[in-house]
């Protein structure tokens, strides 16, 4: 079969605009099956944002490993951006010898291209240096000091942590945009494995049946992780972190379950089955500057 999908322009900046987009995109993806044609028609966008660019991306390669013919149309008007944020494929860090020069190239820039993100355990030290980084970049970019620099470093390695412990995937996906002028940056933390619900039904915890149970038991402190061995803490953590603490903007989507934490609201979206992402995805939206009276330490468990 041949599909084309012409990706929904979001039309704004507000997080909510680009997963609106995304879920038109699901919806029409889940059909997809091996040995398809399918076409990413891009004539409608104007800009991109991680929230939506990044999950296509992870999607993708997933649907080319299963001899998925992709062809890529209309991408004129934002073309040049694409290039150099390596969309689709990802910068890949194994593949380049000097790959740390490459992403210094980015310091004066306001992102960080779509990265692959290893996983294997042979990988850990290109992982954690890729991580480190990305940080470092980011933190320059952004003029960071102070309390900001451990946030960014907290909320980044724990994310990835929980990659590396549940997902069982070969390597998962980030990517970073900052907006200056509006003083806040967009980061965007994925996989295509397990899911939440998965990664509770293979250790075995009781009480969790579907993707909305996993989301609820997640973002309330109920984690697979028996003993803390790595540089994350738990969503929970996280969550109340950025959102309780900083003011930010807080969204977990696995399966058909879709969790949004903000000062406005604090919801769990059971989705309809045709729109789920078959894995993880983090979307935070983090202020450049810590109000008045924020304490990091307060939140760490």
């Amino acid at each position: 079969m041949r599909y084309e999908i012409i990706i929904p322009n979001p039309g704004s900046d507000e997080m909510g605009a680009s997963f609106n987009s995304l879920f038109v995109v699901l919806g029409q993806l889940d059909t997809i099956t091996i040995n398809d044609e399918l076409i990413i028609n891009l004539q409608d966008l104007s800009f991109v944002h991680p929230f939506l660019v990044l999950p296509i991306c992870c999607f993708l390669d997933k649907v080319k490993q299963q001899n998925v013919r992709v062809d890529i149309i209309n991408v004129g008007r934002i073309n040049n951006y694409l290039e150099t944020i390596f969309f689709p494929q990802g910068f890949n860090s194994l593949a380049y010898d000097e790959w740390k020069q490459f992403l210094l190239s980015f310091r004066h820039k306001t992102y960080l291209p779509i990265c692959q993100i290893p996983v294997a355990v042979c990988d850990l030290k290109m992982r954690e240096d890729l991580l480190t980084s990305f940080e470092n970049i980011l933190l320059e970019q952004l003029r960071i000091t102070g309390q900001m620099v451990s946030v960014v470093k907290y909320l980044m390695g724990e994310a990835i942590d929980n990659i590396v412990d549940h997902a069982k995937v070969e390597g998962g996906w980030i990517m970073v945009q900052n907006y200056p002028k509006k003083g806040y940056m967009d980061i965007c933390i994925l996989d295509g494995g397990l899911g939440i619900l998965g990664s509770y039904q293979t250790n075995q915890i009781s009480g969790v049946d579907d993707d909305v149970d996993a989301l609820e038991h997640a973002v309330n402190g109920n984690s697979t992780k028996k003993i803390t061995e790595t540089r994350g803490y738990g969503i929970d953590t996280s969550r109340r972190m950025l959102v309780d603490g900083l003011k930010g903007k807080y969204v977990l989507f696995s399966g058909a379950a879709f969790y949004v934490y903000t000062n406005e609201l604090e919801q769990i979206i059971s989705l309809d089955r045709n729109i789920k992402w078959h894995g993880t995805m983090l979307a935070l939206r983090i202020p450049c500057d810590a109000p008045e009276g924020f304490n990091y330490a307060m939140y760490l468990e």
